[in-house]
C-alpha cells in the first residue's frame, strides 16, 4: 500500500503525464493535425477530466464533417491547407469515427457532479447542436435551448462561464420577452467583452423591445461600428435609427437610415424606414422618390400598397402618394395588373381622404384593369365590390 509521501509523489506523476499529454495535442492542433490530436486522445487508456474535455473540444471544434456530432471524421491538414475551406468543399477525411459526444458528456457529469466545466460544456454542446441543427438532430429546438440555458446557469452559479454563456443566458431570457433579465445577463458579457458586436446588437434590440429606446442607443451605435460584413453593419444600422427615431432624434435616424440603405440596397425593411423618417422630417424629394422606387419593386404587391397608404395618411401627405402612383401608373400603363393594383388602392386613400366621387372612379377603373388579366371569379372581384359598397 503506498502512504503518505508516496500518493503525493503519485500524483505528481500523474499530473506530470497528463500536461505532457495536453501540451503534445495542442501542438498536434496548432499545426494543424487534427486527425492525430484526436487519434491521440482516443487511445489514451483512461482519461482525466481534463483529457475527457480535450476529446470533446477536438471533436466539436476541429472535425472535417460529422454527422450530427455522433461520428466524426477528421483530416491532418497539408501545407496551404484550412480547415474552413475544406469544409466548404464537402471534404471527407479518414474513416468516420463513432463518438457520441451527448452521452459521453452526459457520463462525465454524473462521475464529476462538482466540476461545473463539464456543466459549462454541456452548455456549449446543447447551444451548439441547436444552432447547427434544431430539430433535426433528434429533440425539438426549444428543448435543445433549454438544456443549454440550464447548463449555463448551473456553470454560472458555481463560478464557470465566460463571455459567451452570459451571452446565451441573455439570449435565452429575450427569447422570452424577459428583457430585464435579458439585459442582465448581457451586460454581464460585454463586462468580459466590451467589443463583442453580437452582444452589443442583441442588448441594443432588448432595450428596444423593452421601451427604452435611448438606453438602446450606445450599444447599437458600437454594434454598426464593430460589425464587418456589410449585411450586419446593416442590420445595426437600421436598428440604431428606429431607436433613434422612437426618440424623435430624426435627423440622427434619417442618417443610420441611409447608412442602412447603402449597405443593403432594395431591401424594403431599410428602404420603408427611410422613408418613413423623410415623410415626417417633411421633406417631398426625397419621399416621393424612394416611394417610387419601392412601389415599382413590387409592384404587383397590395400589402405593399396598403402600407403606403397608411404611411403617407400618418403624416397627412397624400398628394405625395398620389404624385407616386400618377407616375407609376403612366410608366406601367400597358400592364393592367399594375395599373389594376395601384388604382385600386389609390381609390381607397382618395376615400379616406374624403373623395367619395373620385375613389369610386378610380376603383371601378381598377376593375376594368383587372378584367384584363383575371377570370371573373377572382378574388380581387370581390374585394373591388366590396370597397364599391363602403364608398357610397
Amino acid at each position: 500500500m503506498i502512504k503518505g509521501m508516496g500518493w503525493l509523489l503519485l500524483l505528481t506523476l500523474l499530473f506530470s503525464v497528463d500536461v505532457t499529454a495536453q501540451s503534445k495535442i495542442d501542438s498536434l492542433i496548432f499545426n494543424g493535425q487534427y486527425l492525430s490530436a484526436y487519434e491521440y486522445v482516443n487511445n489514451v487508456d483512461s482519461l482525466s477530466i481534463d483529457m475527457a474535455l480535450k476529446k470533446v473540444d477536438i471533436a466539436i471544434n476541429y472535425h472535417l464533417n460529422c454527422q450530427y456530432f455522433r461520428e466524426f471524421s477528421f483530416v491532418n491538414l497539408r501545407k496551404g491547407e484550412s480547415l474552413s475551406n475544406l469544409r466548404l468543399k464537402a471534404g471527407y477525411g479518414a474513416t468516420p469515427i463513432k463518438f457520441d459526444v451527448d452521452s459521453f458528456l452526459q457520463r462525465l457529469h454524473s462521475d464529476y457532479p462538482t466540476d461545473h466545466r463539464v456543466s459549462k460544456v454541456l452548455g456549449d454542446f446543447y447551444n451548439k447542436v441547436y444552432y447547427d441543427f434544431g430539430d433535426s438532430w433528434g429533440e425539438r429546438s426549444e428543448v435543445l435551448l433549454e438544456k443549454s440555458n440550464s447548463y449555463y446557469l448551473q456553470a454560472f452559479e458555481n463560478g464557470v462561464y465566460d463571455y459567451y454563456s452570459l451571452y446565451a443566458l441573455g439570449y435565452y431570457q429575450s427569447l422570452n420577452e424577459n428583457y430585464f433579465d435579458a439585459q442582465r445577463w448581457l451586460l454581464k458579457s460585454l463586462k468580459l467583452k466590451p467589443d463583442e458586436d453580437l452582444t452589443n446588437y442583441s442588448l441594443a434590440v432588448t432595450y428596444l423591445f423593452d421601451g427604452l429606446p435611448q438606453k438602446g442607443i450606445r450599444y447599437a451605435e458600437r454594434a454598426y461600428e464593430l460589425y464587418s460584413d456589410s449585411l450586419s453593419k446593416s442590420d445595426a444600422a437600421r436598428i440604431t435609427g428606429i431607436l433613434h427615431l422612437k426618440t424623435q432624434q430624426l435627423n440622427e435616424a434619417k442618417v443610420f437610415f441611409e447608412k442602412a440603405n447603402e449597405l443593403h440596397p432594395q431591401y424594403r425593411p431599410n428602404q420603408m424606414y427611410l422613408l418613413k423618417v423623410a415623410t415626417e422630417l417633411g421633406d417631398d424629394s426625397l419621399s416621393v422618390k424612394l416611394a417610387k422606387e419601392v412601389l415599382m419593386a413590387e409592384k404587383y404587391s397590395p400589402e405593399l400598397a396598403e402600407e403606403m397608404n397608411s404611411l403617407f395618411l400618418q403624416v397627412d401627405k397624400i398628394e405625395w402618394l398620389c404624385q407616386v402612383y400618377d407616375e407609376v401608373l403612366e410608366i406601367y400603363s400597358a400592364d393592367s395588373e399594375v395599373c389594376g393594383n395601384i388604382r385600386f388602392h389609390y381609390g381607397k386613400l382618395l376615400y379616406k381622404n374624403g373623395q367619395k366621387r373620385e375613389a369610386r372612379k378610380m376603383v371601378k377603373q381598377s376593375r376594368k384593369d383587372f378584367e384584363m388579366v383575371f377570370e371573373s371569379n377572382h378574388q380581387v372581384f370581390d374585394a373591388i365590390e366590396q370597397t364599391l359598397a363602403r364608398i357610397k
